[in-house]
């Protein structure tokens, strides 16, 4: 069982209808163009209560407290340590170690280690594999949960699986319309702890 994380800046109609179809699955809002923000993120707050779904904000305390989330999420580039509602759930990325210990010293229990696998997007980048993704995360396993973030994709996530990874997220895997095998896949393996 894994954890599995989405992110989402505005919930469109391909995103809702493989969303419907899941359960377990946790969602991280970063919308950091800031169009329609709090419209998008109230309208996404609302779907994950309905739905009963994980809900993080990034970077915002302010609008987490407001919509009453589950917690907060701190990107690789968000060195400050300013979090002061305790009852929040803190993860955060990293792509590296010195990162790691950063977010584990702004208080993250579940960091996302990116990329293990090539990436083809906007910000293409080579992927570290999962030796090294397999090092770190049992270098870090006291600590917090080192879950796997880049290139995840249908072909390659049960490497994910064997690689014991306590979690995934994406920022593509949810954006094109999942076959019903994924979606029954993904349901068997989500877990929400």
């Amino acid at each position: 069982m894994l954890k599995i994380y989405f992110y989402i800046n505005e919930l469109n109609d391909t995103q809702k209808e493989n969303l419907n179809q899941l359960k377990n699955i946790n969602i991280i809002y970063r919308n950091y163009k800031k169009e329609n923000y709090e419209k998008n993120a109230a309208i996404l707050s609302r779907y994950c209560k309905k739905k009963r779904f994980k809900f993080y904000i990034s970077n915002d305390e302010k609008l987490a407290v407001r919509l009453n989330c589950n917690g907060i999420y701190l990107p690789s580039f968000n060195t400050k340590k300013y979090f002061s509602n305790t009852r929040f759930n803190i993860i955060g990325s990293a792509h590296n170690e010195v990162e790691i210990r950063k977010k584990i010293s702004q208080g993250c229990k579940e960091i996302f280690l990116s990329p293990i696998f090539d990436t083809f997007s906007e910000y293409s980048k080579r992927g570290i594999g999962l030796n090294f993704y397999r090092k770190i995360k049992s270098s870090f396993y006291n600590k917090a949960k080192i879950h796997a973030l880049g290139g995840i994709n249908e072909k390659n996530i049960n490497k994910i699986i064997v690689s014991n990874s306590p979690g995934f997220s994406s920022i593509s895997f949810i954006e094109k319309q999942l076959n019903k095998k994924l979606i029954s896949f993904l349901k068997l393996i989500a877990t929400d702890n």
